[in-house]
């Protein structure tokens, strides 16, 4: 290993005086659950993974599922990308998957034209999981989040052996956090990564802009402070990249297969500081965003509007959904600045039995929220969906909520 890796492993500079310390580990990652890959023959089989959901093709394919399947469960746009985008990705697909993509360096200049963030503070990545994975790698924490979360930040520290702390969300308060709590307890315990979601998963609760920069500015002695706004473009929310100038230690962390409409493409960036991002770019993998996802960014620019159209979109059909469900009797639906509600079941409906009977007898795919920390299979995650699956969605909610009561 060179000088200049070995000494990552131990520090990453945040400016060009001050130090952030991190620990270099080795440590395997835990094994999965016995049966987590296999395919399933039941609903509850099907769904007994760690942390996370089966993928959509597993359930599609698997015996439980007879019919067409409407999934409720992944949060993805579904009004972009427009149709004579994926033609013209369809006609250059034989080019696209026969050469090497572009270098890091080309993708964040396309990706600071979407977002207007200089091209040097960006880490172009492949999905916002890869940048997630490796600062909990780089970090020795301990870390503090929030929970409910995005299960990758408390799985990952505790296959690390890392020290976690977290902070509940309330129900009381729609799950909403005052900012001087998190100081006091990042005070408290010493804290060296701080990890805010916003909008959080699965709750869709959310931090105005002066909220952020009120938590970031208090903080200016904790090494790293994390904002995940991976849901953030289905908000009218504005980013915390506005703070990087003045916080060294900040770094924003976005998806971007979500926004786009196309999990699969597997594309995501970090921002910060530009000694800070130069020296994590260095960390991955040299080739880490594929051909497509990067013909995908390239052709952005000529798609702002849809792109900006589609959001209004998702956000008219957050709102239907949202009026619909509060029309059902017994639920209980939280605010929300995602593209996703965060649902109460009435106290004596069990979520995993309401889960299997959704997709068992009307081909519906739905987020039940008992293997998230902080969570229990009273919540469901519900990913926005068009008015028209909404409207089978709140008739198979009604039908089974009348057999379960």
């Amino acid at each position: 290993m060179n000088a200049c890796k070995s000494a990552l492993s131990h520090t990453f500079i945040t400016s060009n005086t001050t130090p952030l310390l991190f620990h270099g580990r080795n440590r395997p990652l835990k094994r999965p659950i016995k049966g987590e890959c296999n395919m399933s023959n039941t609903v509850a089989d099907l769904f007994n993974v760690r942390s996370h959901n089966p993928s959509f093709f597993s359930v599609k394919e698997s015996a439980v599922c007879k019919g067409p399947l409407l999934d409720f469960c992944i949060p993805v746009n579904l009004h972009f990308p427009p149709p004579q985008m994926v033609q013209r990705i369809g006609e250059h697909l034989p080019e696209i998957l026969r050469y090497y993509p572009d270098y890091a360096e080309v993708h964040a200049r396309y990706i600071g034209e979407i977002t207007g963030v200089s091209p040097a503070c960006i880490v172009p990545a492949n999905g916002s999981t890869e940048i997630i994975t490796r600062l909990c790698h780089l970090t020795r924490g301990p870390i503090l989040t929030t929970i409910p979360t995005f299960s990758r930040w408390t799985d990952l520290p505790n296959e690390l052996g890392i020290p976690l702390h977290t902070i509940k969300q309330d129900v009381r308060r729609n799950f909403r956090l005052e900012v001087a709590e998190i100081v006091s307890r990042v005070n408290e315990l010493g804290v060296r990564m701080l990890v805010i979601s916003n909008p959080s998963n699965p709750t869709g609760a959310w931090f105005e802009f002066d909220e952020i920069k009120e938590l970031v500015l208090s903080l200016p002695e904790v090494e790293l402070i994390v904002i995940d706004e991976s849901f953030l473009d289905f908000s009218d929310l504005e980013s915390a990249v506005k703070l990087i100038p003045s916080a060294r230690n900040l770094v924003v962390v976005k998806s971007l297969g979500k926004s786009l409409g196309w999990h699969g493409v597997r594309l995501g960036y970090a921002a910060m500081n530009a000694r800070g991002a130069d020296l994590l770019r260095s960390e991955l993998p040299f080739w880490n965003v594929n051909g497509l996802a990067a013909y995908i960014l390239k052709s952005m620019s000529e798609f702002k509007d849809e792109f900006l159209q589609s959001l209004a979109l998702v956000a008219q059909d957050r709102t239907y959904m949202l009026n619909q469900l509060e029309g059902i009797s017994g639920l209980r639906v939280f605010p929300s600045k995602a593209n996703f509600l965060y649902v109460e079941l009435p106290s004596n409906v069990a979520g995993r039995k309401l889960r299997d009977r959704l997709l068992e007898k009307y081909g519906l795919m739905v987020r039940e929220c008992s293997n998230k920390i902080g969570s229990s299979e009273q919540y469901l995650r519900l990913a926005v969906q068009t008015k028209e699956a909404v409207d089978l969605l709140v008739q198979a909610l009604r039908e089974s909520l009348d057999r379960i009561y």
